[in-house]
């Protein structure tokens, strides 16, 4: 079993960068490049959809490098089924915004190629992120998303976009640097109460962890919060966020919300799982609280006020933010499994919200919210799947996002925060009602701006139907399918401190 198990882990690894050369030299046929891209894709999520079923979630699989357990696995769903949707949606886009009169890429020839070598490197990187076995090697790859995702951010190669581009990447890059000194601190911790061995092993570490300095390993915690917290979009170090996602292609803005910035609360989530024992529950989970609602507080002004439909969507994925790591700060088993349903949930949905999105920008040639009415009239088919992802980012049944939003504010009551759980519940239903006022604008009301008609096709509309699906249909019956039961338990059962 685990000679399969690195077999398929490795074919996962090598594909997404065999396809990015392929794809840099620009030498292949535009129509062959966009089947390369989907074959490429579905092959990677076949091998973790088998790894899915295969893995035993009670013994881990380890090497010099990598290391998968229940968690890795998790995280490596949940980057899978994007990559897969990704690859079956871009062509369409690509052509739209090649034959659109406001598309970018009419302007030049041949950045297909270019787009899906980055493209599929970010999610190349990502895999990474989540399967190497060094904290030191994460942190690499975590500053790696940050340098190849910029150039996607760029991508358009506007002012804005340009100026998109250099405060994630100023405000990121200070970020992994704290993110880096805490790594160093944690390594100094390690020569100083563990030993030499195995240096910023992570599953070492995690076994000796008795031994470890309280005071330093606290210090070393702020670092890595405030460091990884940047990277994930927490309030006050969340500025990079809406302009980053607002400039981005649509499909990299459903990239970087649905996967990138889970893989740093991933991150996170080990970083925690080390320094936890020395430092004790209540001092992380105060900071995971605080910031968490402070987060969520912070988005819903802007939503209220705001008028681009993509920075929309970027408040909303900050709020989602806050409510995962509020989730995780709980440190209670109901939570902990909330919150990473509550990962994939919000990847899948804000996927097809981002991907809705950018069709709306291309249909009315505008970003602006307040220049775009009677989409039921004149767009029927895009403003179904925008008000059926809406409602599932919400989180109203029977979508997803509404069992694990619900299961994470239950575990408010549960681990004794009642007054904390309705706070929440108010800050949510401040969003709710902030989204909800441009939606219903944007679907009702007379026309204003004629727009291009519809730019929905049969693929692309199957696979955000399938993703909507899949997310309601995996959370309803979590219960009931035994191995996403038991990975989702024994995951949940390692973010709260335990090794398996």
């Amino acid at each position: 079993m685990d000679f399969a198990i690195n077999e398929l882990i490795y074919f996962v690894l090598l594909l997404p960068v065999i396809f990015s050369v392929i794809s840099a030299t620009n030498l292949l046929p535009k129509d062959l490049l966009h089947w390369l891209n989907r074959i490429t894709a579905t092959c990677v999520a076949a091998a973790i959809g088998l790894l899915v079923v295969t893995f035993n979630p009670e013994q881990p699989y380890g090497d010099a490098y990598l290391y998968l357990d229940a968690l890795s696995v998790w995280m490596l769903l949940i980057v899978g089924t994007l990559y897969f949707a990704f690859a079956w949606t871009s062509k369409a886009y690509l052509d739209r915004d090649t034959n659109q009169r406001y598309g970018y890429l009419r302007r030049f020839q041949r950045l297909e190629g270019r787009f899906y070598a980055l493209s599929h490197m970010f999610v190349w990187i990502m895999f990474v992120v989540v399967t190497v076995n060094n904290l030191g090697l994460m942190w690499v790859a975590i500053e790696a998303t940050t340098l190849v995702s910029a150039l996607l951010v760029a991508f358009k190669f506007t002012r804005t976009s340009l100026e998109a581009t250099w405060k994630y990447v100023m405000v990121c890059t200070v970020g992994i640097c704290l993110a880096l000194l805490g790594t160093i601190l944690v390594y100094y911790i390690q020569l100083t109460s563990v030993g030499t061995e195995s240096p910023l092993n992570w599953l070492y570490l995690s076994q000796h962890v008795e031994n470890i300095d309280p005071a330093m390993a606290k210090f070393a915690f702020c670092f890595l919060f405030v460091g990884y917290g940047t990277k994930i979009g927490l309030a006050p170090m969340h500025a990079w966020l809406p302009d980053a996602h607002s400039e981005a292609p649509a499909l990299t803005s459903g990239l970087l919300s649905g996967s990138l910035c889970i893989c740093a609360i991933y991150v996170l989530i080990r970083n925690i799982i080390i320094l936890m024992p020395a430092i004790g529950v209540d001092f992380i989970s105060g900071l995971c609280l605080f910031f968490g609602l402070f987060t969520v507080a912070a988005a819903v002004p802007f939503v209220l006020v705001q008028r681009d439909v993509k920075r929309m969507l970027a408040y909303s994925s900050m709020e989602n933010f806050g409510l995962m790591v509020a989730g995780l700060g709980l440190f209670v088993p109901v939570a902990a499994q909330a919150m990473l349903l509550h990962m994939f949930n919000h990847a899948l949905v804000k996927y097809s919200l981002f991907y809705t999105a950018g069709t709306i920008m291309e249909e009315f040639g505008t970003k602006n919210m307040m220049r775009i009415h009677g989409m039921m009239l004149q767009v029927p088919k895009t403003a179904l799947f925008w008000i059926l992802g809406i409602v599932g980012i919400l989180g109203m049944p029977p979508f997803g996002v509404f069992f694990s939003k619900f299961y994470t504010i239950y575990g408010f009551f549960t681990a004794d925060h009642p007054y904390l759980g309705i706070l929440m519940l108010g800050l949510l239903a401040g969003m709710l009602i902030g989204i909800l006022y441009h939606v219903m604008r944007m679907l009702g009301g007379h026309e204003c701006r004629k727009c291009s008609g519809e730019l929905f096709g049969i693929v692309d509309s199957v696979v955000l139907l399938a993703l909507l699906v899949f997310s309601g249909v995996l959370s309803a019956g979590v219960n009931e399918i035994p191995v996403i039961s038991k990975l989702l338990t024994t995951a949940s059962q390692i973010v709260l401190g335990g090794i398996s």
